[in-house]
């Protein structure tokens, strides 16, 4: 995958990760100014990018130690994540319709 495409793809998960969330909202009730969610939205975007590039344009190698590193901090005490509904409910109002049978 070329880099402009990784790029857009890690803003892409990083604004659709970050958007009607617990931390959107703290930004509304200005728990967290402009400013820190900006510099918040830069640092989550930069490290999606760098995990992307790993994932899909570096060598098998370098990709397993960028995994080794990572799973040093793999979060024991969080929950399993599960499919977003809103996500699901947002490709589903997209998708278009199915062909009959």
């Amino acid at each position: 995958m070329n880099d402009d495409t990784v790029k857009k793809l890690a803003l892409m998960i990083a604004a659709n990760c970050t958007r009607n969330s617990v931390l959107d909202d703290a930004v509304k009730t200005k728990a967290v100014s402009e400013e820190q969610m900006n510099q918040f939205n830069h640092q989550m975007s930069n490290r999606i990018y760098t995990f992307l590039t790993y994932l899909l344009n570096k060598p098998a190698e370098e990709y397993s130690v960028m995994i080794e590193e990572l799973s040093k901090n793999y979060p024991e005490a969080w929950a399993l994540p599960n499919l977003d509904q809103s996500l699901m409910n947002a490709v589903a109002k997209s998708s278009p319709p199915s062909l009959p049978h």
